[in-house]
């Protein structure tokens, strides 16, 4: 008898842990505003507080944060999102703060960031305004007809971001944004976006004349389409709508 009522406190307490554990999943899942912020402060250009460090105590601040945001967004992937927009979440998350985290790794990298700083504060709220471009023609590509086109949207209009960013950087040029400065800046840009464009986007390649045919199709986003505060959820949305 006791033993019988054991095995009974038992499963009652398991399966009250297991529901209390959904219940709250279900509540963080539903608030996703946590990851869009935390991918706003990893991705830095969209972010219209961020200001790029200029010397080794903003770097050494920058550098304390990259572990967490990456750990807010991978924790919303893995408990929120079905299997292929967790799987292309991780990556985004993983690629942007490893190479956040690579200009953390020393002296030298955390100098060759500081090297950027003064051009990236010149351009910043010019470069911002090319992050919320994409972040609206991403919304719009939700409302392409045509699912399969969506994906390819989002490519195409990457490049279109990557474009705007770097076409601000040299119309800037010499003495903030030098050359080497540019290279350093495109880099960065190459390595927040490259592994999530290799996993998405086949033969939509930066070079490639299809995104020159594609691009005009990106649909407008609708007056009801809230903005985010990152590409985050516009693109899970693409994502989750495509059949795989």
């Amino acid at each position: 008898m006791y033993l019988s009522l054991a095995v009974l406190l038992c499963v009652s307490c398991t399966i009250y842990m297991v529901n209390g554990q959904a219940a709250s999943n279900k509540a963080f899942c539903k608030s996703s505003t946590s990851a869009d912020t935390c991918l706003m402060h990893l991705l830095l250009i969209g972010d219209p507080k961020y200001v790029f460090p200029e010397n080794m105590d903003s770097m050494n601040k920058q550098c304390s944060g990259v572990k967490s945001y990456e750990k807010c967004i991978k924790d919303y992937a893995s408990k929120c999102l079905p299997s292929f927009p967790k799987q292309v979440t991780s990556v985004m998350a993983y690629g942007v703060a490893k190479t956040n985290k690579g200009y953390c790794s020393n002296k030298r990298r955390k100098e060759a960031f500081i090297s950027i700083g003064k051009c990236g504060n010149k351009v910043k709220s010019k470069v911002d305004v090319c992050m919320r471009q994409y972040i609206d023609n991403l919304q719009g590509s939700e409302n392409h007809p045509d699912v399969k086109e969506r994906i390819p949207l989002a490519c195409c209009n990457y490049y279109r971001l990557k474009g705007c960013i770097m076409n601000h950087v040299e119309t800037q040029g010499q003495p903030l944004c030098s050359e080497s400065v540019a290279t350093e800046i495109e880099n960065i840009v190459d390595g927040y976006a490259n592994e999530v464009l290799n996993l998405l986007c086949g033969d939509y390649t930066e070079e490639s004349d299809k995104c020159v045919k594609l691009l005009p199709k990106t649909p407008k986003k609708l007056p009801a389409q809230k903005p985010p505060k990152s590409l985050l959820l516009p693109l899970i949305n693409i994502i989750a709508s495509v059949p795989q």
